[in-house]
């Protein structure tokens, strides 16, 4: 494992936490991202490599798997903006990942390649029991799961052995403008994950040679599920904002509870209880209010 970690989509929020878990290892990062973001902390650090491109180009997924010891794939187009355009979404969502996947065979076929995917793909499982398993079928409900549906199936059939990784609902301990409609019914069930164990999830999946080819839940445990209502009115509450002014959907979304044992197990990244979530988002708040 000489070779650099590729993170493309490296200079999101995600994808900066996971360099920094990679470079406390003593491992090189090669961060791949368009030209037009923001690279601040990345650029002249040491151990970390900055390759700006399009992932939609071929030869720009070459040139970023050049003498790579594993790759984690974040870059993708993210609802809303997915479901605004369905060519261009498809075009980096799938396109962009069978780019990837086929240069990755021509230069490295061994090396680990971890995929980010979604838990989005099962779609409505509201009247189903749960939990939700990674061997449910996946039913698109937007463009955005139609998307990773698609590439997931691309990666199986290559000789990658990836690991796929469906993640829930990221949960940030931070004050941040709620969505004007949240992805779930108030009464639907829905479970979350705390953005730190998304990344020691992806980190862990790189070491673990026991994830090699396998579908993974990646979601919050059991101390995340609950429902929409209750989850919103706890955030609310922390933020100081009435619940009054929520807007949840109309009809089921994809948010469920799901079974992640294995890959707790395996990964061992479920480290946030949803207490802890709701403390460290209060610290923050309290922290802009000069308390």
């Amino acid at each position: 494992m000489t070779g650099p970690v590729l993170i493309t989509g490296g200079a999101g929020s995600v994808g900066r936490a996971l360099a920094a878990r990679f470079r406390a290892d003593g491992r090189t990062v090669r961060v791949f991202d368009l030209p037009q973001v923001n690279y601040q902390g990345l650029e002249g650090e040491p151990g970390i490599e900055v390759l700006k491109g399009d992932i939609t180009v071929p030869d720009t997924a070459r040139a970023a798997v050049q003498g790579v010891s594993a790759v984690v794939h974040l870059a993708a187009l993210l609802p809303p903006s997915s479901e605004r355009n369905r060519q261009l979404t498809m075009a980096v969502n799938v396109d962009g990942a069978a780019h990837l996947a086929k240069a990755l065979e021509a230069a490295s076929p061994g090396a680990a390649f971890v995929f980010s995917s979604s838990v989005s793909t099962y779609g409505d499982t509201s009247k189903e029991t749960p939990p939700v398993h990674p061997e449910h079928p996946q039913r698109s409900i937007d463009v955005y799961a139609e998307s990773k549906i698609a590439a997931e199936a691309l990666l199986k059939r290559s000789k990658l052995r990836p690991v796929i990784l469906r993640i829930a609902g990221i949960a940030v301990p931070a004050f941040a403008e709620p969505p004007a409609v949240w992805p779930f019914m108030a009464d639907q069930r829905m479970e979350f994950v705390h953005r730190e164990d998304v990344v020691s999830a992806l980190h862990a999946a790189v070491n673990a040679p026991e994830a090699r080819g396998k579908v993974f839940n990646i979601a919050g445990g059991p101390t995340w599920q609950t429902l929409g209502r209750v989850y919103v009115a706890d955030v609310f509450n922390v933020m100081g904002v009435p619940i009054e002014e929520a807007r949840f959907r109309d009809s089921p979304g994809w948010c469920d509870w799901y079974d992640t044992a294995e890959s707790q197990r395996i990964l061992r990244y479920q480290n946030n209880r949803y207490q802890d979530f709701l403390g460290q988002l209060q610290a923050e708040v309290k922290k802009m209010m000069g308390e």
